[in-house]
C-alpha cells in the first residue's frame, strides 16, 4: 500500500503574541513544536495546553529566528513553508522513493558510492540508525574532526554560511532546510554532533535527486583540486620528471586520485609521482602499501575499481 503525501498543517487564525490564539490552534501549533523536538534542544520547554503562554511564544520567536524570519512572535495562517517544515519533521512514514537500482553521477560514482548508504528510508525521528550506519539522505556527523554532513560528502565544516545556502539551493533544496543547515557553517567535532542531534529532525531528509545534485555541485570543485595537486608537483617535470600529462591520465587513476583528495590525503608528493606513471597496478601497490590508505580501503574500494 502506498504511503500518503505528508499532511500540511494549517492553523485557522494568527497564534502568539497579538494573536487571534484560538485554543485549537494553539494546542496544534505546540504538538507540532514538540513533536519537531524543540523540547529536547530548549530549555524553555513548551505544553500542550492550548494557551499561549510565554514558553509558546519564545518557542515561536525562536524558530523564526532560526529560519532568518523577522521575530516578530507571530504566526499566521499563510505561512504554510513554516508548518511544512513541521510536517516534515513529524511524519517520516512518506517518502519520495528511488526503486530503480543504485544511484548515478555524471562524475565521482566511486567516491560517491563511498560517501554513504541509501536504504529506501532513514527511521523517525531522523537519525542515524546505529544498525545501518552512513545513511546520507539526513544531517550526520561522521566523527572525529569532520563536520555536520548532508548527502555523499557535503561537509559544512569549512563553508560560509552563504555558500551553504548557495549550493543547497543549486541542487533544489528546500530553502527551510538550506537556512537551517547553513548555521552549521565552521562546526565540526562535538560541536557538529551536537547540531545534528539537535537539528536533525527538523531538516529530515533530501531527496534521492537532491543528493545527486548536491553532490555534482561540489565534486568539480574537487576535481580542480586534485588537478591543481598534480600540476603542482609536475609543472615544467621540475619536481616529477617524465610525467603523464593530466589530460592523458587514465580515467580510473584520476577517479582514485580525485577520490583520495576528496577523503584525506597522506602525502601528496608521493602519491602524485606514483599517479604520474599512469599505471594502475603501481597505484594499487602504492595503496597497499600505506596503513593511512588501507584504513579506508574496505569502505573506499579503490583497489577493486583499479583492477
Amino acid at each position: 500500500m502506498a504511503n500518503p503525501l505528508p499532511r500540511v498543517f494549517r492553523l485557522t487564525g494568527s497564534v502568539g503574541t497579538c494573536g487571534t490564539n484560538n485554543p485549537d490552534d494553539v494546542k496544534l501549533l505546540q504538538k507540532m513544536i514538540i513533536h519537531a523536538g524543540y523540547n529536547d534542544i530548549s530549555k524553555h520547554a513548551v505544553r500542550a495546553n492550548g494557551r499561549c503562554d510565554r514558553e509558546t511564544e519564545y518557542a515561536i520567536l525562536w524558530l523564526q529566528r532560526l529560519q532568518n524570519m523577522s521575530p516578530s512572535g507571530l504566526l499566521h495562517p499563510m505561512e504554510t513553508w513554516f508548518f511544512k517544515m513541521f510536517s516534515n519533521a513529524i511524519t517520516p512514514g512518506w517518502r519520495p522513493q528511488h526503486t530503480v537500482g543504485p544511484l548515478h553521477v555524471r562524475e565521482g560514482q566511486i567516491t560517491f558510492d563511498a560517501e554513504g548508504k541509501d536504504y529506501i528510508t532513514a527511521v523517525a525521528p531522523f537519525r542515524q540508525p546505529q544498525r545501518m550506519p552512513n545513511f546520507s539522505r539526513i544531517l550526520h556527523w561522521p566523527g572525529k574532526a569532520s563536520g555536520v554532513t548532508l548527502g555523499r560528502g557535503y561537509d559544512m565544516k569549512h563553508r560560509s554560511a552563504g555558500q551553504i545556502q548557495v549550493e543547497m539551493r543549486s541542487a533544489g533544496i528546500e530553502e527551510y532546510k538550506a537556512i537551517i543547515c547553513s548555521k552549521a557553517a565552521h562546526l565540526y567535532g562535538r560541536e557538529a554532533a551536537i547540531f545534528v542531534r539537535d537539528y536533525g529532525p527538523l531538516v529530515g531528509e533530501i531527496t534521492h535527486f537532491q543528493q545527486v545534485r548536491l553532490f555534482e555541485t561540489i565534486y568539480p570543485d574537487y576535481l580542480k583540486l586534485a588537478e591543481y595537486y598534480y600540476k603542482t608537483y609536475t609543472s615544467g617535470q621540475v619536481i616529477i620528471i617524465n610525467a603523464t600529462p593530466w589530460i592523458n591520465i587514465n580515467k580510473k587513476i584520476k577517479d582514485v586520485f580525485v577520490d583520495i583528495a576528496f577523503q584525506g590525503v597522506d602525502n601528496i608528493k608521493t602519491l602524485t609521482a606514483c599517479v604520474a606513471k599512469n599505471n594502475k597496478s603501481k597505484l594499487i601497490e602504492f595503496i597497499t602499501a600505506s596503513s593511512f590508505y588501507m584504513s579506508y580501503e574496505a569502505n573506499r574500494k579503490r583497489i577493486n575499481y583499479l583492477k
